[in-house]
C-alpha cells in the first residue's frame, strides 16, 4: 500500500504565494500533539517528512518556524522521536507542556486530549473534534480557554479543491479514501485465505470510499455490482468503473436478494456521517452469498451495516464488531473500529498529506496578522460557504481559498467576550451548544 503525496499543484502554488505576503511578525511556533490517549488510536497527524515540508515552505517565505513534537506522538505509527528531531523538530515531554511558552498552532489527528489544555496559548487548534462524543479533553480546553480558535478537520474545505479538482473536504476525504483502499485489500486477502476465486463482488456506496475499494478488488471480481442511491453519482459511475478496467458491472439503487445471491464478497462503504449506520441488508440476505464469502464493513464505527436480532444502539464499535464476528463465523469478516488504523503508518502519511497545507496556512496567517487572535479575526471576516463546481473560485487566489476552507471548519472561538460557537450547525444544536457553554463556564 502506497501513501499519497498530497496535492502537488496546490502545494507548489502555496510555496509561491507565501513569500509574497507582508508579515507582521517573523517567528511562529507549532506543536504536533499526541493522540496516544485516544482509545485504540495508532496514527499520528504528521510524519517527519511533513515537518520538513513545513520548515521548507515557511523558510522560503522568510519565516522562522519552531516545531515542537510531543514525545512518543508517532511511536505507534512507526515514527520515532529521533526521526522528528532529524526533520528539524524539538521533542518535548508531557512534563514540559505547561512550561513551553506561547504556541501559535497545534495539530493532532483526533479530538483534543486533556494534556492540550495545559499548552500555553492563545493558540489555533486543528484536528478532528467529534463534538457529538463530548470529548473531555475539549471540555478542559473550553474551561481553560487557552485557544483563539478551534477548527474541525472534518469540515475544513470546499474552496481550494476547486483549483485542482481535489476533495471538497480534503482531510476527512483522505481518510475515507484510505479506508476504502484498506477495505478492498482486505476483501482480496479474505477471498485468497478462503480459497475463493474471482466472482461477483458487491460494493455498497459509490462515493470516495467505495471507489477506492473498487480500485483494489479487480483480481477477485468477475462481475461488479455497485449499490448507489444518489442519481448524479450513478450517472458518473459507468465512466469511472471503465477507467478502473471493469467491463461487466451493474449499478443499482438498492441492495436486493438478487444482488447478493452467489456473490463472493461485499464491501459496505456507504456514508452515514456521525449518525448510526443504515442497515442496508439482513443476515438472511448475507446467507445468499457463497460459503466463505468476504464481508468487509467500513461503517462499524456507526454500528455496522447488517440488520440482526442482536443489534443494540447503545453498543460501542468494539461491541458491535464482536457481535458481527460471532454472527458471520462461516464467512471471512473484517471490520476495524477505524479502518485506517489497521495500517497506521500509511494512514498517517495520507492524513498528513491532506492536513499539512492547512497547518502551514494557519502559521502564515498568524505571522501575517500578528498572532492567533488576530488571525482568527481575519478568518471570521468570511462567512461559512460551501462552494460547488459551478461557483468557481469567484476571483479568489489560493490564500483566499485556503482562508475560506478554514472558515468553513472554524467551530469555536474565544476572545474577551468569552467562548463563541462559530459553526451554524453546532450553534443551532441545542444539546451541543449547551454542552460547549457549560464546559466554558467550568
Amino acid at each position: 500500500m502506497h501513501a499519497s503525496r498530497g496535492r502537488p499543484r496546490l502545494e507548489a502554488e502555496l510555496r509561491q504565494a507565501l513569500p509574497l505576503l507582508g508579515y507582521a511578525r517573523r517567528r511562529v511556533r507549532f506543536l504536533l500533539g499526541s493522540d496516544e490517549d485516544i482509545d485504540h488510536e495508532t496514527r499520528v497527524a504528521l510524519v517527519p517528512r511533513h515537518v520538513e515540508a513545513l520548515g521548507e515552505a515557511l523558510g522560503e517565505a522568510g519565516l522562522e518556524l519552531e516545531v515542537l513534537v510531543a514525545s512518543g506522538a508517532g511511536d505507534r505509527a512507526g515514527f520515532r522521536d529521533a526521526e522528528y528531531a532529524a526533520a528539524g523538530a524539538r521533542v518535548v515531554g508531557r512534563d514540559e507542556i505547561a512550561c513551553l511558552g506561547p504556541v501559535d498552532v497545534l495539530h493532532a489527528l483526533k479530538e483534543p486530549t486533556a494534556c492540550e489544555s495545559e499548552v500555553p496559548g492563545p493558540l489555533l487548534r486543528i484536528g478532528a473534534l467529534h463534538l457529538a462524543s463530548y470529548p473531555p479533553g475539549l471540555c478542559r480546553m473550553l474551561a481553560r480557554r487557552n485557544f483563539a480558535a478551534i477548527f474541525d478537520g472534518g469540515t475544513v474545505g470546499s474552496c481550494s479543491y476547486l483549483l485542482d479538482g481535489g476533495d471538497r473536504t480534503p482531510i476527512v476525504a483522505s481518510m475515507s479514501r484510505f479506508a476504502g483502499s484498506v477495505a478492498g485489500r482486505k476483501l482480496v486477502e479474505g477471498l485468497t485465505e478462503k480459497g475463493l476465486g474471482a466472482g461477483k463482488v458487491v460494493v455498497v456506496g459509490g462515493g470516495v470510499a467505495g471507489l477506492a475499494a473498487i480500485g483494489e478488488i479487480g483480481p477477485k471480481t468477475a462481475k461488479l455490482v455497485v449499490i448507489e442511491r444518489y442519481p448524479p453519482t450513478r450517472e458518473r459511475l459507468p465512466g469511472l468503473l471503465r477507467a478502473h478496467g471493469f467491463r461487466d458491472f451493474e449499478i443499482v439503487p438498492d441492495l436486493t436478494d438478487e444482488a447478493l445471491r452467489d456473490a463472493v464478497g461485499v464491501i459496505f462503504a456507504h456514508r452515514s456521517g456521525a449518525k448510526a449506520a443504515e442497515k442496508v441488508c439482513t443476515f438472511d440476505q448475507i446467507r445468499l452469498m457463497r460459503t466463505g464469502a468476504a464481508v468487509v464493513d467500513i461503517a462499524i464505527d456507526q454500528g455496522g451495516s447488517i440488520r440482526h436480532d442482536g443489534y443494540c444502539e447503545d453498543d460501542n464499535a468494539a461491541a458491535s464488531r464482536d457481535k458481527y464476528r460471532a454472527l458471520l463465523r462461516d464467512y471471512y469478516y473484517f471490520s476495524e473500529t477505524n479502518m485506517p488504523r489497521a495500517v497506521p503508518r500509511e494512514a498517517s502519511e495520507v492524513h498528513g498529506d491532506a492536513s499539512w497545507v492547512y497547518v502551514a496556512s494557519l502559521l502564515a496567517l498568524t505571522a501575517l496578522h500578528g498572532g492567533p487572535c488576530e488571525a482568527t479575526r481575519e478568518i471570521l471576516r468570511h462567512q461559512v460557504r460551501a462552494l460547488g463546481p459551478a461557483d468557481g473560485v469567484g476571483g479568489r487566489d489560493l490564500v483566499g481559498c485556503l482562508v475560506q476552507d478554514l472558515r468553513n471548519g472554524l467551530q469555536i472561538a474565544a476572545g474577551e467576550a468569552g467562548v463563541r460557537i462559530e459553526d451554524p450547525e453546532v450553534r443551532n444544536n441545542d444539546i451541543l451548544a449547551h454542552w460547549v457553554h457549560a464546559c466554558a463556564q467550568g
